[in-house]
This record gives structure tokens, C-alpha cells and sequence, in this order.
């Protein structure tokens, strides 16, 4: 029997709550919804845009910054476009970024050539890594909801930090903001991915001495305007451009948006904590 957590198998239940959403996403998605091997392919611009729009340090790097020494080297596990890069590149001594998508990565060397970096090294892998990188501290934000075999992911983050690694997850799947457009679209209720209590569980599952902090949670899914908003809401409810269905989103939008001080839009259910699932080495 597998080793387990609280009298749970935290693995097989990471793995069918991955299994059920993939699942039910794929029943719903229109037949005409364009799809890359490169996921990213039409969002990273976006995506990239985005996180630029929240200021460094955010919660977590507030969180991780006093950590955080001259001489170290950071791991970057999923990077994405390196919102974080620019503030931990002056922090450190090195920062590696590890990032398997092309089109992230694209965005990703947009940004150190556009901020004149010249400390990151950046990794073209999925992880865990062919060949691991030893790091003093090793972070990834918003990256294990993805991956359905996360014991070895986890796993592979201990084993080539030595003195910290750190996850930052929302409580629930960033996406919990969509929950309402997905109801009111597809009638049914979005089945959720694991999140960052099921991470801690399955870090102990490990024998890893994780903890986990609360730190505030950003405003998730800013858009400049409504066709913004429009576009990334039918991507992230898999949905093609469709005149009468786009009637009905919009309907949706003017409900369930709302403006921020900022004069961006916004879900109007929004998460008020994230989490730091963390733990030190011996």
C-alpha cells in the first residue's frame, strides 16, 4: 500500500480530481475551439501582459524576500513570462528559469532583454529536469494544478534545493473566479483541480515538513476592456467565436464583472487568500 497522509492516498486524490476536470472540460469544448500543442500559444501575450500590470513584489515575493540571500541561486520552476524574474534577478546571484512552453518562453526572453538581465539562465524542460540544477532555493507559483503525477514533481523540487523550497497556489485553482461564467455557459458546475491545502497534504505525503502561510491573493484576471474580457473568457471556457453564444457571455460579463479602481475588469468572486506551501532542508 502506498504511503499516505491523514489515512488518504493524497496522490490518487490529486490524480482524479486532475482526471475529472480534464474530463469535463473536454465534454463541453465546442467542436470549432482551436487547439496547439504549445497550450499557450494564443494566451502567453496576454498572459505575459497581464502580470505586468501587477507590480513587484507581489504577495509572494513579499513573502519570500527575507528569505532570500545575495549569493543564492533561485530555481524558477515554470516561469511562464517571467513576471518574477526582473525583481528576483536583482535580489540574487543567479536565477535559473525553467520554462518547457515556446511560447512562454518567447515572452519570457522578451522581458530579460527588455529589463537588460543578464543573471538568468533559462531552461527549455519540462520538469522534473533531465539534469538537475542544484539551487539554494527553488519557487513555483501556480504551476502543480497541471501536473496529474505530483509526487514526483514535489519530489524532484526537494531534491535539488538546499536550504528552501516554496510553492505559491491559490486555496482553490485560480480559475474558481470563472466558476459562475462556467455554470451560467455550460450548465453544470466546474469541477475543481487540486489546489494548495491538497499540495500540502501530498508534500507530507512525502515526509516533507511543510507548512503553509497565508498571504493576500491578487485580483485574478484583470481585463482592459470587453473584448479583451470576451476573448480570454471563451478560451478559458473552450469556446469558439460564435455570434449567438457570444450574445449570451457578454450578458454574462455585464453581470458578473465588475470594474476595479484601476478602470480594469474583473470577476466579481474573487479569492481574498493565497497560499505559501513551504518547507526549509536539514
Amino acid at each position: 500500500m502506498a504511503q499516505q497522509a491523514g489515512g488518504q492516498d493524497w496522490f490518487e486524490i490529486w490524480r482524479n480530481m486532475y482526471d475529472a476536470e480534464r474530463a469535463q472540460g473536454e465534454a463541453v469544448t465546442d467542436p470549432a475551439f482551436e487547439r496547439y500543442a504549445d497550450t499557450w500559444r494564443d494566451r502567453a501575450q496576454h498572459y505575459a501582459t497581464a502580470g505586468r500590470r501587477n507590480p513587484q513584489p507581489d504577495s509572494f515575493m513579499a513573502w519570500l524576500t527575507p528569505r532570500l540571500r545575495p549569493t543564492d541561486t533561485v530555481a524558477d520552476v515554470g516561469a511562464g513570462s517571467g513576471r518574477y524574474l526582473p525583481y528576483l534577478a536583482r535580489l540574487v546571484a543567479q536565477v535559473i528559469a525553467v520554462e518547457p512552453s515556446p511560447s512562454m518562453r518567447a515572452e519570457l526572453e522578451r522581458t530579460l532583454a527588455d529589463e537588460g538581465l543578464t543573471n538568468v539562465r533559462v531552461v527549455a524542460e519540462d520538469w522534473p529536469l533531465a539534469q538537475p540544477l542544484p539551487a539554494d532555493v527553488v519557487i513555483s507559483a501556480h504551476v502543480v494544478y497541471g501536473v496529474r503525477e505530483v509526487g514526483p514533481f514535489l519530489a524532484a523540487l526537494d531534491s535539488v534545493a538546499t536550504r528552501l523550497c516554496a510553492l505559491y497556489l491559490g486555496l482553490r485553482h485560480p480559475t474558481w473566479a470563472m466558476a459562475p461564467f462556467w455554470e451560467r455557459m455550460h450548465g453544470v458546475e466546474r469541477l475543481p483541480l487540486p489546489a494548495a491545502l491538497e499540495a500540502l497534504a501530498a508534500c507530507h505525503q512525502l515526509d516533507l515538513p511543510a507548512r503553509l502561510d497565508l498571504v493576500p491573493a491578487p485580483v485574478a484576471f484583470r481585463y482592459v476592456d470587453q473584448a479583451e474580457a470576451l476573448e480570454e473568457l471563451r478560451a478559458r471556457l473552450r469556446l469558439a467565436p460564435d455570434v449567438r453564444r457570444d450574445a449570451a457571455l457578454q450578458a454574462a460579463m455585464d453581470e458578473l464583472l465588475v470594474f476595479n479602481d484601476d478602470g480594469t475588469l474583473a470577476p466579481r468572486v474573487q479569492q481574498r487568500h493565497a497560499g505559501v506551501v513551504w518547507w526549509e532542508k536539514a
